[in-house]
């Protein structure tokens, strides 16, 4: 996927009068990357009737909490109850609305102590906690590709309204940041997140991402073991303790332009976000902005960056016939985030940091897939429907 050439004195010129700082972060071999966030724990222990409950206490920097719980008890019925260091109840769980032997995956739990209470009629009843997913404040590998010495995100809407103007706000409401885990003994646990955005809210929720957001491991291994059944799409990620969670049901994989279509399930009394609506044509060297959650962040917004095509003809490690090259300030975590122009149209999906052309230098451009490749897929795929093109 790299496309040769060679720089002339002019463009080296033209390059650089696009291009501010060649001092910022270094390449990593892998730019393809989500950010590797918090920890997936193998647990197994038992939580039965008595007045001693069963308690998971970790550091003080994790952000929440969520545990799989396995139903070990055929006989009448129980309630799990869990609660916080205070003794409030986060989530209640009763044997009436789950599947005997079937695990399943409690709340996110925005704590870092938890308390189990069982309670039942009979003394022997049940329940086996099997693993916990634990996240933590900030990420545990981030990784920049950014033009200075220092990011230029800022928050979304943490940010005074005359650094943010009210649309990009509005638009940031379909962004969502995706939270997987996965693994085996052999391969490893990990936990890790990415972003993502809505292109159709009926009549499915359908939610694009990056390929490789699938698992931090080889292609082929990619959305296996459980990944999108697990994963987590929080659209409120901004902060604060309200929850806007939505689940994934299936995939549809791009693999050739690293594009990933999620047919999203959530409460059916959770208005989903208004989704945001694709440009149908190209990106041509303009202004862009990325709403996105770098090192798993609350939703950053990086504006008024430069969208490059053009001038990116000459670098080997930007592939112009699916990507197009920009400057906004990226991170791990922001794989799968909507690059937007100045009307709010999303122009591509953001995928690769910084790369090391074929000389050995870091190009300092970040890549984007072209919405065109998106629409393409969609088309494709007849079932996929509800999304809007302008």
């Amino acid at each position: 996927m790299k496309l040769s050439g060679r720089l002339s004195l002019i463009f080296v010129a033209a390059l650089a009068a696009i291009q501010p700082s060649l001092a910022a972060s270094p390449c990593e071999e892998a730019p393809e990357l989500a950010t590797e966030f918090g920890a997936n724990t193998m647990w197994g222990k038992n939580v039965q009737p008595s007045g001693a409950p069963t308690a998971l206490t970790l550091p003080k920097d994790i952000r929440w909490i969520r545990v799989a719980v396995k139903p070990e008890y055929p006989g009448p019925e129980w309630v799990l109850t869990i609660r916080d260091v205070k003794g409030r109840p986060l989530q209640t769980i009763s044997s009436s609305v789950v599947v005997q032997g079937h695990p399943f995956w409690t709340d996110r739990l925005p704590v870092n102590e938890l308390y189990f209470f069982l309670e039942s009629s009979d003394p022997a009843a049940k329940v086996r906690l099997t693993e916990y997913v634990a996240m933590s404040a900030t990420a545990k590998r981030p990784y920049y590709s950014i033009q200075g010495p220092k990011e230029a995100w800022i928050d979304l809407f943490e940010s005074p309204l005359e650094n943010v103007d009210s649309l990009h706000r509005r638009k940031g409401d379909a962004v969502g940041m995706f939270v997987a885990h996965s693994g085996s003994n052999l391969n490893g646990f990990k936990v890790w997140s990415c972003s993502g955005f809505l292109i159709a809210d009926a009549p499915k929720m359908l939610f694009v991402t990056n390929d490789h957001c699938g698992g931090p491991w080889s292609a082929e291994d990619r959305w296996s073991g459980g990944v999108c059944e697990t994963a987590i799409i929080d659209f409120s990620w901004d902060g604060d303790l309200v929850k806007r969670e939505f689940g994934c049901r299936s995939v549809m994989r791009d693999q050739a332009n690293d594009l990933a279509v999620l047919e999203l399930s959530g409460p059916q009394t959770d208005v989903p976000p208004k989704a945001l609506v694709l440009r149908n044509k190209s990106l041509n060297d303009e202004s862009v902005s990325i709403i996105h959650h770098p090192a798993s962040l609350p939703k950053q917004i990086s504006q008024n960056c430069k969208g490059v095509t053009d001038a990116a003809a000459g670098i080997d490690t930007v592939n112009l016939q699916s990507d197009f090259a920009h400057l906004c300030d990226t991170e791990g975590g922001s794989s799968g985030a909507p690059v937007l122009d100045d009307d709010g149209l999303v122009v591509g999906i953001h995928h690769l940091g910084f790369q090391r052309d074929t000389h050995g230098k870091c190009d300092m451009f970040n890549k984007a897939v072209d919405v065109a490749k998106l629409v393409a897929f969609l088309a494709s795929k007849p079932e996929l429907k509800g999304y809007q093109i302008k």
